[in-house]
């Protein structure tokens, strides 16, 4: 009959070994039947392994195939919330230390010669240890496994090449125990694999937290939508034209800014003839126009109140400006066509003078844009 304490070691292994996959697995369903089939289900693998060995006197290694590797896999893959290779990953992984573990562990034994008793208590020392330094990182794992969508494949297929590498060099030619004398350099290449794990996991918790900051600034760019958009047209709103004519007056140096201003002609009667609907059609085609027209200059295009626009262009001469205008006004008059109702904008613009503020020099586009309001012969909305 074999060793006990060497069945007892190998029983710990297995336990250990359930103990964290039914800690780091979540389950499909969080109820008692799951949890009832998941430990009902371990308890099994414990049982038939030990009378495997122990009273069948199978061999280990077979018994720890037969009764444990493929049992557990069956067990926790049906039960697992998280399949394909997140679990495949996992599912090594662990199989993966706990293997090391095991090795470390036979290895103590015959090194101090203190046989199946001292490999025993090195292995239950070192799991302990594993459990509890591993209990926290294991509540970031579930996070890990929940949100990061990408880059389990290729891990996953590293994992199962290390697994099957690490057995296949304790077992071939002959078993390690049969040649301790090798078993420095399996542990060197153990532990660069468990280096490889801790380079895996870093990988994986770097893309969660550039996937949080990108859900952050996904948030932040939701807020800046609603604070400084115009809901109707989509373009930026007065406020952010405050705020990007301070931040220019603070930056720009001695560049020239070409500020432009703009106003439906006759909107009041658009309104009138076509309601606040067709008013609202006219306003966002303008847009549409003013976006088209001005589309190398799109963060700095605003509806600063009711019908009137404002562009800003840097280093933007004022002949520059007249061609902009010029062919807005051919961009509205198709606007026009596809509406059938009148739409024109009265247009004003001015380039700072050494020395002015942008403001004064939106002043002075402001009352350009008057004066050709007034003088300019629109047609009469129908």
């Amino acid at each position: 009959m074999p060793d006990l304490f060497a069945v007892l070691t190998d029983v710990t292994v297995i336990f250990f070994d359930l103990l964290i996959y039914s800690m780091i697995f979540k389950l499909k369903r969080d109820t008692l039947l799951y949890r009832a089939l998941m430990y009902g289900g371990c308890g099994v693998i414990l049982f038939f392994y030990f009378a495997g060995v122990y009273f069948w006197e199978i061999p280990a290694s077979l018994a720890a195939a037969v009764f444990m590797t493929v049992p557990s896999f069956l067990l926790f893959l049906t039960l697992s919330r998280h399949k394909g290779s997140r679990f495949l990953l996992t599912f090594c992984f662990v199989d993966t230390v706990s293997l090391i573990v095991a090795f470390i562990g036979r290895y103590m034994g015959i090194l101090f010669q203190g046989g199946s008793v001292w490999t025993f208590l090195v292995v239950l020392s070192l799991f302990s240890i594993l459990l509890v330094m591993g209990y926290k990182r294991i509540r970031a794992y579930h996070v890990l496994l929940d949100t990061v969508d990408s880059g389990w494949g290729t891990m996953a297929f590293s994992t199962v090449l290390i697994y099957f590498a690490l057995i296949f060099f304790a077992a071939y030619p002959v078993p390690m125990v049969q040649r301790p004398e090798y078993a420095p350099c399996w542990l060197i290449f153990a532990a660069v694999v468990l280096a490889c794990y801790v380079v895996f996991l870093q990988s994986i918790r770097k893309t969660l937290h550039i996937q949080k900051q990108n859900e952050r600034l996904e948030g932040e760019k939701h807020l800046f939508q609603l604070v400084y958009t115009d809901a109707l047209t989509g373009l930026y709103n007065r406020a952010a034209y405050v705020e990007r004519v301070n931040t220019l007056e603070r930056e720009r140096g001695t560049r020239t800014i070409c500020c432009v201003m703009l106003d439906c002609n006759h909107f009041k009667q658009v309104n009138d003839n076509f309601g606040h609907h067709g008013g609202d059609k006219v306003l966002r085609r303008a847009a549409d126009a003013i976006r088209a027209v001005f589309s190398d200059t799109t963060e700095y295009l605003f509806r600063i109140g009711g019908d009137e626009f404002s562009v800003i262009l840097p280093d933007c001469p004022p002949e520059r400006a007249e061609a902009l205008l010029a062919d807005l006004t051919v961009e509205l008059e198709h606007a026009s066509m596809e509406l059938e109702i009148p739409v024109s904008m009265a247009a004003g613009h001015a380039c700072t003078r050494p020395g002015e503020s942008i403001e004064d020099a939106f002043i002075r586009a402001d009352a350009n844009m008057y004066q050709n309001k007034s003088a300019l012969k629109c047609r009469t909305p129908h």
